[in-house]
């Protein structure tokens, strides 16, 4: 029987991106393949031993692994304490990492939410076993020069493509900070618009680890903004909701 390392399950508010604002339930799988120097959940980098989960009657944890089963009756109790949910986002760390396990969770569950991916876009053959069962890709174009990594362009766009191709709802977040170059701006946004230019790109302007304070100035924001539209029609600039608001 197949199992997944999950490290929190929790309703919230989407922070990022096309439905931020919006309430959904997450589902966060533990490991990633990058080390990026903004990472804003650290503890989910590595598979954990137990998983927080976050309930209205507070938090309590379970011991990793979790089958699809398992993970079905914890966000069963989620959803049905919650308000109307948006959809179920599926997390991480990165969760294609689990591609396996996700595939097999999501193709035998029943479709009660809409599922959300979230992921930095690195990993196309890993999407393409996970597809079938996503109504929804959030994309990241990663910079490596506030990732620390090296640039990834190629498996952004096939990544990209595959979703476009599935004909899933698709945008595209870049991370940026004060130190994020036009040229880096400028790739990701031809990148997108070359793919398809009615794919939202989101600017995201990166905060402090551990805190809601902006590492860009709204000048340098402004610039990369206009950097962006000359090759996008549809760039905008949005902030983490959930740093704003101090939660998960």
């Amino acid at each position: 029987m197949q199992a997944g390392n999950v490290s929190q399950l929790f309703v919230s508010f989407q922070g990022e991106g096309l439905h931020a604002g919006r309430r959904q339930l997450f589902v966060r799988f533990g490991g990633c393949p990058l080390r990026c120097r903004y990472c804003d959940e650290p503890e989910s980098l590595v598979p954990v031993a137990a998983c927080r989960i976050l309930g209205p009657d507070g938090e309590r944890e379970r011991s990793n692994p979790f089958t699809g089963a398992e993970i079905e009756a914890e966000i069963a109790g989620l959803a049905d304490a919650a308000p109307p949910l948006h959809a179920m986002a599926v997390t991480g760390g990165e969760p294609l990492q689990q591609a396996e396990f996700l595939s097999a969770w999501l193709g035998a569950r029943e479709r009660r939410l809409p599922v959300l991916l979230e992921t930095a876009g690195i990993l196309p053959g890993r999407l393409a076993r996970v597809l079938p069962w996503v109504e929804i890709v959030s994309l990241d174009i990663k910079c490596p020069s506030n990732t620390g990594e090296r640039a990834r362009w190629d498996e952004h766009e096939a990544c990209l493509r595959l979703a476009i191709g599935a004909g899933r709802e698709v945008y595209v977040k870049m991370p940026v900070d004060e130190g994020t170059s036009h040229e880096e701006v400028e790739r990701g946004s031809r990148l997108v618009a070359g793919v398809d230019p009615t794919v939202p790109l989101f600017l995201t302007p990166l905060t402090e680890p551990g805190s809601s304070r902006l590492t860009i100035r709204a000048d340098t924001l402004e610039r990369l903004h206009a950097v962006a539209s000359r090759h996008h029609p549809d760039v905008r600039v949005l902030p983490q909701l959930h740093k704003l608001l101090g939660i998960l």
